[in-house]
């Protein structure tokens, strides 16, 4: 009896936990699951749809398209088609539309289709508006088949601008980890001012919940946000102009610059030569980019601010600044400027062999007078000159609104020491005063150089003028002292005199100007040559490729400025050959109405 007992309590206690235990699960399943499941059902009522913004279009200052969405169409399937069926309608698109490619569509159909995915599967992204027009009410006679509206990026101009401008591409894994927004746009900006402004230009998604009953019907919204669209870029650049600088350098390498002095907005931005920013939307073709790639003109590298150059003579304004402060002389000093000097056995001569006899500031910046660099650079000594220089911009980022902008080199005994592990010679300091050896600068820092020059404040250059409704705001920086500023006058008259009095290096090649200019010449070798050679070989006569770079900056007009325009002939052979395509950009300022 007691066992039967034992058994008893042990059958019982088992029966009270197992019901114990139900009633637990019970609980946990209609109370504490609730909340649960009920969320679970309103998924089943319900579909949410994002709404995708359209890209805002790039405008130039006078709204002419350089950035649209061009209208076309997308094709997609219904899912859980069969092999034969997909093959079906693979030939149904192949037939309106030979130059699709049907594997593709095939592999973006099955990387989509599952059993869990009840929404149509895009197969082609873009169809142009003429082309389906041609079809459509066949097309969609088709019930597996739906065509939805779609859009494509289109640059109107092909080639111009094309380094500032820019272009979208497929967005990858590590773009949609950056930005969330490019999962549902598909695409992002690459390069250019379409990289820069990538997060105004794509707008913000909405989304529309609508009610849907078993069959995944739509029954009715719910609740929707409208995708933000007042993503329209208006930019400083003027095509009118930027045309006119883009015949110039048909046929030539290099890059050009128009910027407002004072507000830093750029008018005219080009890097020669351009590429067609339409063969990279939606992928560029092999042929393309090699072509491209393989070019010896480097097409795709942005020489406005991402190739670094010497400046030659064109930085002698700011060397004069320098001398002023720290070599112990005034603008009317004179000094004697011989054909060359020695030091150490070695003879560092000046461009013209005659020598330019006495030299004044004015003067020097007038003929470009090596000589008086040479000397008077070794008084102000390299460090003094290499804080001036950078006071002026050289050595660091402009600033300017395009991704990956160089800052170049000024180089000083710690840059030296701390790149190469060797003293700097004085050597080095003659060389450095006209804008050579090391000392490396982008056509974008020469612009705002050249602005400060003529204003006495270093203006961030910028192409962005209007984001939507609202006006961009740069203000220039104040960067020089008074003892600085008030001998700026002194550069302006001698950049003046270059351009407009006989004798200046620029004069035979920038008569013809309709409103008064003032500039600075520069050539920066490309090979070194040996000082000890007295007659040097004419840059005509050597091969392309070892002519020096031709460098012209200036500003317009000479007594109220109000633009500054900086030329780079890659290969050139001389400063003043850009004078005339100065010229051609400060006429086209007066023609336009920028100048009176």
């Amino acid at each position: 009896m007691k066992k039967l007992n034992i058994r008893y309590k042990i059958v019982i206690f088992a029966f009270i936990l197992i019901w114990m235990a139900l009633i637990a699960k019970v609980f946990v399943l209609t109370i504490k699951s609730h909340e649960y499941f009920e969320k679970l059902a309103q998924r089943n009522m319900t579909k949410k749809e994002i709404l995708i913004p359209s890209r805002g279009q790039i405008l130039d200052r006078n709204g002419e398209p350089l950035a649209i969405n061009e209208l076309g169409f997308s094709i997609l399937f219904n899912p859980l088609l069969k092999d034969e069926a997909l093959e079906t309608q693979i030939e149904t698109i192949g037939s309106f539309f030979p130059e699709i490619n049907r594997p593709e569509m095939i592999k973006a159909y099955k990387k989509q289709d599952s059993i869990y995915n009840h929404s149509p599967i895009k197969v082609v992204n873009f169809i142009p508006y003429t082309k389906m027009q041609k079809i459509y009410a066949r097309i969609i006679q088709n019930p597996d088949i739906l065509v939805e509206p779609a859009t494509k990026r289109l640059y109107p101009n092909n080639l111009s601008a094309s380094h500032v401008i820019g272009y979208v591409g497929a967005a990858d894994e590590a773009d949609i980890q950056s930005d969330p927004v490019s999962k549902y746009t598909g695409i992002i900006g690459k390069t250019g001012l379409e990289k820069e402004y990538n997060f105004f230009l794509q707008g913000q998604i909405g989304y529309r919940i609508m009610a849907v009953n078993a069959l995944n019907q739509e029954l009715e919204v719910l609740d929707e946000l409208k995708p933000e669209n007042q993503n329209d870029l208006v930019l400083s650049i003027d095509m009118r102009l930027q045309e006119i600088a883009d015949a110039a350098f048909q046929d030539k390498e290099g890059a050009v610059i128009v910027m407002d002095v004072h507000t830093g907005e750029i008018i005219v931005a080009g890097s020669y030569p351009e590429y067609n920013l339409n063969d990279f939307v939606g992928g560029i073709s092999y042929d393309k980019w090699n072509a491209l790639s393989e070019n010896i003109y480097n097409p795709l590298l942005n020489k406005l601010v991402n190739a670094l150059y010497p400046p030659g003579s064109v930085v002698k304004m700011g060397m004069g600044l320098a001398f002023l402060e720290y070599a112990g002389v005034n603008e009317n000093t004179k000094i004697d400027t011989p054909a060359y000097i020695e030091l150490g056995g070695r003879k560092f001569r000046d461009w013209k062999p005659s020598g330019h006899g006495k030299s004044d500031l004015v003067k020097a910046i007038r003929e470009s007078v090596d000589v008086y660099f040479y000397k008077l650079s070794q008084t102000a000594g390299i460090n003094n000159i290499a804080n001036v220089l950078k006071q002026m911009g050289f050595g660091q980022k402009t600033g300017v609104d395009i991704p990956n902008e160089f800052i170049g080199i000024v180089p000083d005994p710690e840059w030296k020491m701390k790149r190469y592990g060797r003293v700097w010679y004085t050597g080095d300091t003659i060389i450095t005063s006209i804008g050579q050896g090391a000392f490396l600068v982008t056509p974008m820092q020469i612009a705002g150089y050249t602005a400060l020059i003529a204003t006495g404040k270093l203006p961030i250059p910028h192409f962005a003028k209007t984001f939507g409704n609202e006006n961009s705001d740069y203000e220039p920086k104040d960067v020089l002292n008074d003892f600085q500023k008030s001998k700026l006058s002194i550069l302006q008259k001698g950049m003046y005199e270059a351009c407009s009095v006989k004798g200046g290096t620029a004069y035979s090649r920038t008569l013809g100007s309709k409103a008064p200019l003032a500039c600075k010449t520069g050539t920066a070798q490309v090979v070194q040559i040996p000082q000890e050679i007295k007659v040097r070989m004419k840059e005509s006569q050597m091969e392309y490729l070892r002519r020096s770079h031709a460098w012209i900056t200036g500003f317009v007009p000479y007594k109220n400025p109000k633009y500054a325009i900086t030329v780079l002939l890659e290969h050139g052979q001389s400063g003043g050959k850009g004078g005339p395509i100065l010229v051609k950009m400060a006429n086209a300022l007066y023609d336009y109405g920028y100048l009176k």
